[in-house]
């Protein structure tokens, strides 16, 4: 039980919709860029839309509050 306990105060709360707007339409204009309530999971999908628009030296930071992006053109 103690387990369960600690998982659940681990656990934040995402956004389905501000994850949803992170892989669609991510702003490029500054970095780093600081996503709240954005989904670990969109990482993937952030990195591969960067690399596509040609930045490099990508690296997406999952924190306990959403993820933060940076890159270089």
């Amino acid at each position: 039980m103690k387990y369960a306990a600690s998982r659940e105060e681990r656990h934040t709360q995402y956004s389905v919709k501000a994850t949803w707007r992170a892989i669609r339409s991510l702003p490029t204009d500054h970095f780093p860029l600081i996503l709240p309530d954005v989904h670990p999971i969109a990482a993937f999908f952030i990195l591969r839309r960067l690399k596509h628009l040609g930045y490099s030296n990508c690296k997406v930071t999952t924190t306990s509050k959403g993820v933060v992006v940076h890159a270089q053109r």
